[in-house]
């Protein structure tokens, strides 16, 4: 099965109370300029996938529901789909909520429905050979961090478990989540995280500092398979600094007893990383690599001019600009690169599948 590992759940609710049946969102009160900039930007993006069902300028919780299905059901290159749940912010000291700081919910229990749903309708549709899966989130800061992941274990068929430490005020090095990693490494629960830049929410910018990737190494000591997304890449090549080839010496360490660390690609046709692919090509072997889209972020196909970027052919060009699903496109233009088509299907062999 060809496997997107990296894919967000998003909507609009505005009742935090209501987190268990709809997506939280809401960065007014906690928001940064860029940030600001971004999200009008990502809904001008979804909006021109006719996403915006009734017109009223928003993208509803339902409408991008509408999207994800629409893009898998139509997909030429993936097969699965894994959608990820962001938990909220959570007091290090307290084990609290921290509802200002919370701007996206993605809840376990609402993306569990959600999921379910959307398989039905593809086996309604006669298209049982596609399938979503859950990747679940659950804050080690929680009070109640153990309570939640045994439902993520026990009542849902999580493939995955994502953090992005920075947004959800994780320190992967605190000896305080021994029990957590400890967890997940008797479940064979690999951890999805983000590591590098992250523009993509307020508290990301404010604490980029526990988005480094050599935090991975507790998780890694406790012998939790980890998956590292985006390669840790620059986003921005001028102000982010490049730990590509530092990042490499340490999935070289990591893996040196067999395989426990890979790194995903996801986010890498954004228009500002193509720069860094052919340096990852170069630096990170391709069995160590696993696909992902990082959908909604842009798929920028045009960037990709031929000649310009690894001796991509006018054809190829051309191709990836037709695409008009953004999955298909993100595919053809890391295959454009030369990426092996083999990173497609390792999420079926990392992954903690038990139905499929």
């Amino acid at each position: 099965m060809r496997i997107d590992i990296h894919c967000h759940f998003l909507g609009n609710g505005a009742r935090i109370a209501d987190i268990g049946n709809d997506v939280y969102f809401n960065a007014d009160d906690n928001q940064h300029w860029f940030t600001r900039i971004l999200y009008n930007l990502l809904e001008s993006d979804l909006a021109s996938m006719e996403t915006d069902l009734n017109r009223d300028g928003k993208i509803s919780t339902n409408e991008y529901f509408e999207l994800i299905y629409r893009l898998l059901a139509s997909s030429e290159e993936i097969d699965g789909l894994v959608l990820l749940a962001l938990d909220a912010v959570y007091s290090a000291k307290t084990g609290q909520l921290d509802e200002k700081a919370t701007d996206l919910w993605v809840s376990n229990r609402c993306l569990s429905k959600k999921v379910k749903e959307l398989n039905s309708r593809l086996e309604d549709n006669a298209l049982g050979n596609k399938k979503f899966l859950l990747g679940a989130s659950v804050n080690p800061n929680n009070k109640d961090w153990e309570a939640e992941l045994r439902y993520v274990l026990d009542e849902t068929d999580a493939v995955l478990l994502k953090l992005i430490p920075s947004t959800q005020h994780i320190d992967l090095s605190s000896p305080g989540h021994r029990a957590f990693y400890n967890a997940l490494q008797s479940a064979e629960m690999p951890l999805l995280c983000h590591v590098g830049p992250e523009y993509s929410f307020p508290e990301g910018i404010r604490k980029r500092e526990l988005d480094f990737f050599k935090k991975l190494a507790y998780p890694l000591e406790c012998d939790v398979r980890v998956i590292a997304a985006h390669c840790a890449t620059p986003v921005f090549p001028i102000i982010d600094r490049n730990h590509v080839r530092e990042f490499s010496s340490f999935m070289e360490s990591a893996n040196s007893g067999g395989m426990r660390l890979w790194a995903d690609t996801s986010a890498l046709s954004l228009s500002t990383r193509t720069f860094f692919l052919k340096e990852i090509m170069d630096w990170i072997p391709s069995g160590w690599l696993v696909h992902g889209s990082d959908f909604p972020i842009p798929m920028d196909g045009w960037t990709h001019l031929p000649l310009l970027n690894r001796k991509i052919s006018p054809e190829e060009y051309i191709r990836i600009c037709k695409s008009k699903n953004p999955l298909d496109r993100d595919v053809r233009i890391k295959r454009a690169h030369g990426f092996s088509d083999l990173i497609l299907e390792r999420g079926e062999k990392i992954l903690a599948i038990r139905n499929l």
